[in-house]
């Protein structure tokens, strides 16, 4: 699976490189110009009425939105998985990413492992703060999990890394515009002094924080490397 076809997205449909299109997807960077791939249903069904695979014509970023050069199987719909084409979707076929490893739930399976049958060891603890900007205490809940999960003492947890998108990152700058002190007096000549900065910083919480155009928008992960 590349991405999930967002309930908000919508479906158009025109000529030639624009035959179809879906607006409003999750990361629209994570495909490429003419790549193909196929569909299927959250029950891993396979979307094949009309089509079995559309090829992409072209993909915009910054709208999030995936141009299409041949016709969407009619079947497809809101919420359906794109998938490289080729590939077998369904449980036991694919690889598994970090969203189905980083899962805080006691239940289903992961690895061909029982949840249910090792509680806590299996389910990743979350900070869920409903929408709301990361504040700098944010690292210090994730350390107070880290060391009851793993133990204080634990080496494993000097490997870990946030991993997350720039949105991300764009937010942990403001937590450095907020506090910013200018002393006026070093500022030189008649313009104003440039308050932002160029990059982004590279650790959150004294952590390296690993920026990727193709992670979730709305979610950071501390990835335990060693563990």
């Amino acid at each position: 699976m590349i991405d999930q076809i967002p309930s908000t997205a919508t479906f158009g449909t025109g000529t030639g490189a624009q035959t179809a299109s879906i607006v409003g997807m999750n990361v629209a960077v994570a495909f490429s110009d003419q790549q193909v791939v196929s569909f299927y249903s959250t029950a891993g069904v396979k979307r094949v009425a009309g089509a079995t695979s559309a090829t992409i014509s072209y993909v915009d970023g910054p709208a999030n939105t995936l141009y299409f050069s041949t016709a969407l199987p009619t079947d497809v719909v809101i919420t359906d998985y794109v998938v490289v084409n080729g590939a077998t979707y369904g449980t036991g076929a694919s690889v598994l990413g970090i969203k189905a490893w980083d899962v805080n739930s006691n239940s289903g399976t992961i690895a061909g492992l029982n949840r249910a049958s090792y509680p806590g060891r299996l389910s990743t603890p979350t900070i869920n703060l409903n929408g709301a900007a990361i504040t700098p205490g944010i690292a210090q809940r994730a350390e107070v999990l880290l060391g009851r999960a793993l133990g204080p003492d634990a080496d494993s947890i000097k490997s870990g890394i946030w991993y997350g998108p720039p949105e991300q990152a764009f937010a942990q700058s403001n937590l450095m515009y907020n506090v910013q002190i200018v002393n006026a007096q070093e500022v030189k000549g008649d313009k104003t002094m440039d308050m932002a900065r160029k990059y982004f910083s590279d650790t959150f919480g004294g952590r390296k924080y690993h920026k990727s155009w193709t992670a979730i928008n709305n979610r950071m992960d501390l990835l335990v490397l060693d563990n």
